[in-house]
């Protein structure tokens, strides 16, 4: 039997996560969620008893140490392996390149701010409040969801220069997750950057300009890899990244890999 523990659990790649590891019943997933209550996470709780629903907030310290306390009441105090998820973004600057940014200190800090809060504070506070409970899992096992959008050769081969709170949040993941794995090497514990790919993640009809944007994307992905032809479902991208995770062992430990388990295939 494995325990999981996902962050941002309530839609999107943390919902698919939570879908895929619930179907074998011997797994006991936690879905660390702002809102319990919300529709779909309800209706997977409803289904299966193996999957336990949190009330959880990455970006408020004191909410996540209730999370992991609450965890571990489930768990008797262990967890096997814990999925840091959560994601925010300003949708209203994602296509800004570096030098459209504003010369106003404010405007920036709500640029950068939803995805410092979930990615780099969020992380940090995530992983260390569920840490005591990783140490005494079996697996020990610890997962970042980043993108290939940090990656800087990936950036300069595809000249992708927009979503810059976004990439440098993740670039800023990735050297956070080498860091605990130089730490937390010698307790055995294996920590990784993980990217999912170009997942489609979009719910109902996409407007006219979402289509553009991921048709302007798909050309510049293709620099680096031709054989793309769309995004990838959520479902083909967590059931690749599961199996990195069942391979995740300490030679791969600190690294960012893609849902292939390399550090080239990212699309």
């Amino acid at each position: 039997m494995s325990s999981y523990a996902i962050t941002g659990a309530s839609k999107g790649i943390g919902q698919e996560f939570v879908r895929q590891l619930v179907a074998d019943e011997a797994n006991t997933v936690l879905a660390i969620v702002r809102n319990p209550a919300s529709r779909d996470i309800s209706e997977l709780a409803s289904k299966h008893p193996n999957l336990h629903v949190i009330k959880g907030d990455v970006t408020d310290p004191k909410s996540i140490l209730e999370a992991a306390s609450a965890a571990a009441a489930i768990t008797d105090g262990k967890l096997d392996v814990l999925i840091h998820n959560s994601n925010a973004v300003d949708m209203a600057s994602m296509g800004y390149n570096p030098s459209q940014l504003p010369f106003d200190a404010q405007a920036i800090r709500e640029i950068f701010e939803p995805s410092f809060s979930t990615g780099i504070y969020g992380g940090l506070w995530t992983t260390n409040a569920f840490l005591p409970l990783v140490e005494k899992g079996t697996q020990k096992k610890i997962v970042h969801i980043s993108t290939a959008m940090a990656d800087v050769t990936f950036i300069n081969k595809t000249g992708v220069s927009y979503a810059v709170a976004y990439s440098v949040t993740k670039a800023g993941m990735n050297v956070q997750v080498a860091k605990y794995a130089a730490e937390l090497a010698p307790k055995g514990i294996k920590v990784l950057a993980l990217s999912p790919g170009w997942v489609d993640t979009w719910e109902g009809e996409k407007p006219a300009e979402v289509v553009q944007a991921d048709e302007a994307m798909l050309k510049q992905f293709q620099l680096w890899e031709p054989e793309c032809k769309a995004q990838i479902l959520p479902e083909e991208s967590v059931g690749k990244c599961l199996r990195v995770i069942e391979h995740l062992d300490a030679k791969d430990s600190g690294l960012l890999l893609s849902h292939n388990g390399d550090q080239l295939t990212w699309l």
